[in-house]
């Protein structure tokens, strides 16, 4: 095992555990309408432009008559699986697996052997106890974060808006993620409310967007879209393709939903994988940084 800094795009691990939460909490219920289920693989990955491959590998917890336990989630969690990266010009390289206690989960594979490059083709295979699951990716070009600023917010003195601008391509299709993360938070940076751009909605090319804060599930904190004065906060933003728009459309609507008891959250989202569930993508990133003055 290596350790492993990299704060590049995050997996949407923190919606797969929450349903495997649901699916637990299920699990301990007995009685002769349960309904038993399998294990299944859920893989989730990205290569940015310029930056080495991130993949998580993840297992579904199966719903059956035995209760499970929480306290041991982690078999849940690969930290020895067969995860490989096929070129376009046919090598295939093999990711080490790395422990990193500041992301969740604390363990993923990467491979220094690899930047992604933009318009190349990425084949993702996942070998991992019984399962075999596969994607592919093509990585788009990087769409710059012109400039980041701050910003007053009308009810507040301890609080400030955050501000990026970026220039979009008129003559084609594309969509955008924006992410943020504040210094301190785990390395996964948080999917910003508002954060997906459909450039078949933009009145024009220059694009201003309002940063506002993704929250974390776990955070204890009452939530605010905006930020402190002092927070340091990295701004990201993903140029990616169809697929992973829509995926990470299904998880902010998942996300929302989950807080009400009314809705079932624990179907799968719409990925790119084959034998299992999850997303293999590609991103152009373009980023910034800002202290909120």
């Amino acid at each position: 095992m290596t350790t492993h800094r990299n704060t590049t795009p995050v997996a949407a691990n923190l919606l797969a555990v929450f349903c495997s939460l649901v699916a637990l909490c299920l699990s301990g219920c007995s009685g002769p309408d349960i309904e038993v289920s399998r294990e299944e693989v859920v893989v989730e990955g990205w290569i940015a432009e310029g930056h080495h491959p991130i993949v998580f590998v993840t297992s579904t917890l199966p719903i059956s008559e035995n209760e499970a336990q929480l306290d041991d989630l982690s078999q849940y969690v690969a930290q020895w699986a067969r995860v490989g990266i096929t070129t376009e010009d046919g090598t295939t390289t093999y990711l080490t697996g790395t422990y990193n206690k500041n992301s969740f989960p604390p363990y993923y594979f990467t491979t220094t052997a690899i930047r992604g490059e933009a318009g190349q083709r990425y084949h993702l295979t996942v070998d991992w106890r019984s399962h075999h699951a596969e994607g592919t990716t093509t990585v788009p070009a990087s769409v710059p974060l012109d400039d980041i600023w701050c910003g007053p917010c009308s009810d507040s003195d301890t609080l400030r808006q955050v501000f990026v601008r970026f220039r979009d391509q008129p003559e084609r299709h594309d969509h955008y993620l924006l992410f943020s993360r504040r210094e301190g938070e785990p390395l996964n940076p948080q999917l910003c409310m508002f954060g997906l751009v459909d450039d078949a909605t933009l009145p024009k090319s220059e694009v201003t967007m309002s940063v506002r804060r993704g929250g974390l599930i776990n955070e204890s904190e009452t939530y605010t879209p905006y930020y402190a004065v002092g927070n340091q906060v990295e701004v990201s933003l993903l140029h990616v393709d169809s697929v992973t728009y829509n995926y990470w459309r299904g998880f902010a609507d998942s996300k929302e939903l989950g807080f009400s008891l009314l809705f079932n959250v624990t179907t799968p989202l719409d990925g790119n994988i084959t034998g299992g569930h999850g997303i293999w993508y590609g991103c152009g990133l373009g980023r910034q940084h800002i202290k909120v003055q």
